[in-house]
């Protein structure tokens, strides 16, 4: 049996490498998707993809730092699918320039912190009103393992922006769990994304970075879909308030 059902989902950031994987997924596992990027070329590729194999999928262009476009967003994905009973908060940056606050750039944070912290709010805003007209559903939220640790190599603008969304998910959890709605957040490691790539140039440190994951790999897109899906599930049904760390035991081990 197919894990979301007759389920309509929207996933944001779903043109980008995580985005299309748990969008891909949504669809194989039985939801409709309405997929929304700020690329709208990107979110037509999801679409596609989608379509290519049977699934039911709508593409919507939005800003997620934009309220009047978030709502827009929400509208137009509620008049498409029908309902909507999921959100996804995936929709995030993770600039290669961000670094320690000790060098921090006042802009570089509030950018990365409208789009991950701000986003979210809006696009849980207007969905949430919706799903719980639905009878209720799952609202996944994406946070970090960086939200969890710290680094020798920091993302300090990144990181803090990941803290709050762990923090926002267990106070909408909280909110939200007599409106039977549940709201978790996945929190991966290094996923290997041709964007997290490029922070390991040098072959000598992915190595190091590596031998710290027990069990030998870094994450693929269709990890971090795997756990969104099964949030997004009614086997998840008793859980919430919760941020999943998905890092391959990386935050297990000690060195």
């Amino acid at each position: 049996m197919m894990q979301l059902a007759g389920k309509r989902a929207l996933v944001t950031g779903a043109g980008g490498a995580l985005g299309r994987a748990s969008s891909l997924l949504f669809a194989r596992e039985g939801a409709a998707v309405a997929v929304v990027d700020i690329d709208s070329a990107a979110a037509e590729e999801t679409v596609r993809l989608i379509t290519e194999q049977g699934g039911r999928s709508i593409a919507i262009t939005a800003d997620v730092r934009d309220e009047s476009q978030v709502k827009l967003a929400v509208d137009e994905a509620v008049d498409g699918l029908g309902g909507l009973d999921t959100l996804f908060n995936n929709a995030g940056i993770m600039p290669h320039q961000d670094a320690s606050f000790l060098d921090g750039d006042l802009d570089l944070w509030h950018l990365i912190s409208s789009i991950n912290l701000d986003g979210t709010m809006l696009c849980s805003k207007y969905a949430v009103p919706h799903i719980a007209a639905a009878g209720g559903g799952a609202v996944v939220n994406m946070s970090s393992f960086l939200a969890v640790l710290g680094c020798t190599y920091p993302q300090d603008a990144y990181a803090a922006s990941k803290g709050a969304i762990s923090s926002l998910t267990r106070s909408m959890a909280v909110q939200l769990g007599g409106k039977g709605i549940r709201v978790n957040a996945l929190a991966p490691g290094p996923i290997m994304t041709a964007h997290v790539e490029q922070f390991f140039p040098d072959p000598e440190a992915r190595r190091i970075r590596l031998e710290r994951v027990p069990l030998g790999r870094f994450g693929k897109p269709e990890d971090a879909a795997g756990l969104a899906c099964f949030f997004a599930s009614d086997a998840a049904s008793w859980l919430t308030g919760q941020v999943v760390v998905l890092d391959g035991g990386i935050s297990s081990n000690y060195l």
